[in-house]
């Protein structure tokens, strides 16, 4: 279905407005926000003055020293709940000597914009600041209270940010629904564009798997090793595969997958009927998208960091390695922790070091009307593609909130490989049209 685009009637010169989202882009990316130490009240302080030249006052509240949140509240009417853009300001570390570009510099060049953070997530913090400019410029009259919330430490776990905000100031961040980062990557389908719309996060358990042995002289070999029985465990990990969960979140992303994909659709109705791990990774549809799916009905286990011995010529009494496990709605780290348990083996034993539910699915059919109008106003016979994220942001502190990932891609490109990576950077059309698409549903679902 076509939609006629709001942004039309305004008649704005977009290019005017994409120089301005690029030129924040590059300042932005500019002020080294890496947390730790974070520093978030660089971006704080940047964004308060801009705000402040078109009199859209904002607030600056700092859950430590430097480790800054801003909220700003462009009033419309009482006749809806408020809506808020979101974004965090941290990024994570960058290593200069492995990148062509310093990570800091905001370089603009080949069609980008360049430096840490240009993806995750400043891209989205510069768009929505000049979508709040443009509000107020153009004098729009708001049904809704329009909040930008820039927050802090969104990295390592919102805790001096959104889950703080939450806590300790809840009365400046209620709304209904907020667009945040997790969602726009674009597929090429048979039948036509999909865009991916973020409407929950997996949970997450962090879980330690320790095995213990004999120490003794190194020289002397002894099958009671406890890097040989972790190793064991880890082997069985390795090779087990988790039930397959098809959710209502994840029927629907099926079924919209086997209309997309019409040669894979009886495939896909067979996985819906007797779903397996095999099934999903057989399907026959763009892998990224396959990965997707994979991870929208498994809870899943990672091994990240291994630690053992203390000295080369020396058995180690005890080795262990961490997992980074993400769980679908309904899971609970706990209960995860036994199928673990029962994987590994009784030489190696689970303890969940820290975990957290999902949250509930978000299934707003307007709101999620109001995105595919949008994304079909930019691309005229593209679709939105709701799905489960199995990264966390700061929704996770969110609860009273509906939040959906929502910055859409004008391109194929699969940012979730350059996100974190080295050489980051966006590309200008890119930002552009994810600009225009965000813009494109404040409209329609404010004015």
């Amino acid at each position: 279905m076509e939609h006629d685009s709001l942004i039309a009637r305004l008649g704005l010169d977009w290019a005017k407005v994409e120089s301005e989202v690029v030129e924040h882009l590059s300042r932005l990316v500019r002020l080294d926000t890496s947390n730790p130490p974070g520093n978030e009240i660089a971006v704080a302080e940047y964004l308060t003055a801009e705000l402040a030249g078109v009199g859209v006052p904002a607030q600056v509240l700092q859950a430590e020293p430097g480790r800054a949140n801003l909220v700003a509240r462009l009033s419309g009417s009482d006749r809806q709940p408020p809506l808020m853009l979101l974004g965090h300001a941290d990024v994570v570390g960058a290593n200069p000597q492995h990148w062509k570009r310093p990570p800091f510099s905001g370089e603009i060049a080949d069609g980008c914009v360049w430096g840490r953070g240009a993806l995750d997530m400043k891209s989205q913090i510069a768009a929505g600041l000049v979508i709040v400019k443009l509000l107020r410029s153009l004098g729009l009259t708001l049904t809704r209270d329009i909040l930008y919330v820039v927050t802090a430490d969104e990295e390592a776990g919102s805790h001096l940010g959104a889950h703080w905000l939450w806590e300790n100031h809840r009365s400046l961040v209620e709304a209904d629904i907020a667009f945040n980062e997790g969602g726009g990557q674009r597929f090429e389908t048979p039948t036509g564009p999909l865009f991916t719309v973020q409407v929950a996060e997996k949970g997450s358990a962090r879980l330690r798997l320790t095995a213990a042995g004999s120490r003794g002289h190194a020289s002397i070999p002894r099958t009671d090793n406890a890097i040989f029985h972790l190793a064991s465990g880890l082997v069985r990990l390795q090779s087990f595969q988790p039930d397959t969960l098809v959710s209502p979140a994840a029927r629907r992303l099926l079924g919209m997958l086997a209309e997309a994909y019409p040669d894979a659709a009886p495939a896909i109705a067979n996985l819906v009927e007797e779903p397996t791990w095999a099934k999903v990774t057989g399907l026959d549809i763009d892998p990224t998208l396959r990965e997707y799916v994979l991870a929208g009905t498994h809870n899943t286990a990672v091994p990240t960091l291994l630690s053992a011995g203390e000295r080369i010529n020396v058995t180690p009494v005890e080795a262990s390695v961490e997992l980074d496990c993400r769980l679908l709605p309904g899971e609970e780290p706990e209960r995860w922790a036994r199928v673990i348990q029962g994987v590994v083996g009784d030489r190696v034993e689970v303890t969940v070091v820290r975990g957290r539910a999902s949250a509930p699915v978000r299934d707003d059919a307007q709101t999620l009307d109001i995105l595919g109008a949008a994304i079909a106003a930019a691309e005229p016979g593209a679709r939105i593609l709701p799905y489960i994220n199995s990264a966390s942001s700061d929704a996770r502190a969110l609860p009273g909130v509906k939040v959906f990932g929502f910055f859409p891609s004008a391109s194929d490109v699969d940012y979730m490989r350059l996100i974190h990576g080295t050489d980051e950077h966006a590309r200008i059309s890119d930002l552009s049209f994810g600009t225009r698409c965000l813009f494109e549903a404040v409209l329609r679902a404010a004015t």
